[in-house]
């Protein structure tokens, strides 16, 4: 008999035998042959073991890609649709193919009934969905409430050995044995189980559980994504309808105000003109003061109709030929007395030569009025500028002040709704702070632009740029 032992790195890994019926030695020659065939099944024997390990660690691979795999369309799922069954859907048939369980479902928890019920399904038939759909299991009666309060996984090797109730009747009789219940757990509540159901009796292996868990994280985000989502849009449709009834009854007031004044201004125009008779200077004087005062009144109920029209989206353009040397030469004969009585310099400078003009005249005139009158007002000394070029297409409107000027953080503000500088202002200097804002989108109907340059301390240059031609309103601006 001759023995050989097989070993790698001092390592025995078996040995190998020789035996003949003769009683003698083997010779050397037959010894190194020996030896020769043991070093080379030293080799196959470790070639063979790092096969089955490069298998094992190959599959080991494969599993962990088809997880990473699973884990970003789970994560895809979340993040690119709300729709809760949805996702829920994708998370249970997913983790079902991959732990090798038959069914899955989740489940949602009430805290007021204390109660859980079915929100989704997979690898179910229709007898045994529709038995569990219609029950809403106490958690009292089912291991989830367990899972649920323990905030951990729970297993059932064999369903068959837990005392009846209608959940675990309902999965013994569909043919299902043993179950993973995953608690779905929020930071401050409880909102379902997520669970994993076998034909086969035992325990799920641990990186099931752990597979199990990471999802039942990205099914709690998609609940609460589904939940915010909900509260979002029921919001947004509460603030929608508010805004609607808002600009209604703004509309609704402003018209039913305008009737009135107007019947108001008309009669001390009359009386104020003689039509009645000729009046003492006192009280012709206290009616032009009336009649100068609801003037201004029908400006302001005049911007606020203006507002709820804009948005409403019932503002509407006037679209025809108009000069406009034309506007502003009217602008200009309308506000010239109010700064010629501040003792303020208004000059206005343009071309006679500009091209015809096709817009709505009558707003560009209401937005030059609503610049200069605000320039006058807010200037107590100095002067005011209007200028009018033709360029490229575009008329470029300017109106200069020496007022106070406005602050870098202010310029944008002031052209936000109901917004002044200084809530000073409007018991000093009056107003609605809407001028601006109803400008600036009578400007961006026209497809034009409304902006401010200012320093503080060193006046204001507001700047208007409006297509010369208009041909309709752009589809952004009318919303």
């Amino acid at each position: 008999m001759l023995g050989i032992a097989l070993r790698k790195d001092n390592i025995l890994l078996g040995s190998i035998i020789a035996y003949r019926q003769e009683v003698r030695p083997f010779t050397d020659q037959q010894i190194a042959l020996l030896q020769n065939f043991g070093a080379q099944a030293v080799i196959a024997m470790e070639n063979a073991r790092l096969l089955t390990e490069l298998r094992a660690r190959t599959a080991e691979l494969g599993r962990s890609v088809d997880e990473l795999t699973m884990l970003r369309e789970v994560g895809q799922a979340v993040s690119s649709t709300l729709d809760l069954r949805a996702v829920l859907s994708t998370i249970l048939t997913r983790s079902v193919g991959l732990t090798g369980a038959d069914a899955g479902a989740v489940f949602r928890y009430s805290g007021a009934a204390r109660a859980f019920r079915l929100v989704e399904a997979v690898g179910w038939d229709e007898t045994h969905a529709r038995s569990v759909r219609d029950l809403s299991v106490a958690e009292s009666e089912t291991v989830m409430g367990e899972a649920a309060a323990r905030r951990n996984p729970i297993q059932i090797a064999d369903l068959t050995e837990r005392p009846s109730a209608p959940l675990r009747d309902a999965a013994v009789a569909g043919g299902l044995r043993s179950v993973l219940i995953v608690p779905l757990v929020g930071p401050q509540r409880v909102l379902g189980a997520l669970v994993l159901q076998r034909r086969a009796t035992g325990e799920f292996p641990p990186q099931a559980v752990r597979l199990m868990q990471t999802l039942a994280s990205q099914s709690v985000l998609a609940i609460q994504n589904a939940r915010l989502f909900r509260e979002i849009a029921d919001k947004s449709e509460q603030l929608a309808l508010a805004s609607e009834h808002k600009s209604q009854f703004l509309a609704n007031m402003s018209h039913e105000l305008r009737t009135p004044l107007n019947a108001i201004l008309g009669y001390t125009e009359l009386l104020v003109d003689g039509v009645y008779g000729q009046l003492p200077d006192r009280p012709r004087g206290v009616l032009e003061r009336i009649q100068n005062n609801g003037k201004h009144l029908l400006a302001l109920i005049n911007d606020v109709l203006d507002l709820a029209k804009i948005e409403a989206g019932r503002l509407t353009l006037t679209l025809e030929d108009y000069s406009m040397p034309e506007v502003v030469k009217s602008v200009v004969t309308a506000t010239e007395p109010l700064a010629t009585a501040k003792g303020l310099k208004f000059t206005a400078a343009l071309r006679s030569d500009m091209p015809t003009a096709h817009g709505d005249a009558r707003r560009v005139s209401q937005l030059l009025l609503n610049l200069v009158g605000n320039a006058i007002k807010f200037s107590d000394e100095g002067e005011v500028e209007i200028r009018a070029v033709a360029d490229k297409g575009q008329f470029v409107l300017t109106v200069r002040d020496t007022g106070p000027g406005i602050a870098e953080t202010d310029q944008e503000r002031i052209f936000g709704e109901f917004q002044q500088i200084d809530s000073t202002n409007t018991r000093k200097k009056g107003g609605t702070g809407l001028g601006l804002a109803i400008s600036k989108r009578m400007v961006e109907m026209q497809g034009g632009t409304l902006s401010v340059e200012s320093v503080l301390g060193q006046g204001s240059t507001f700047r208007v740029v409006l297509p010369v031609y208009v041909d309709e309103v752009p589809e952004e601006a009318a919303r």
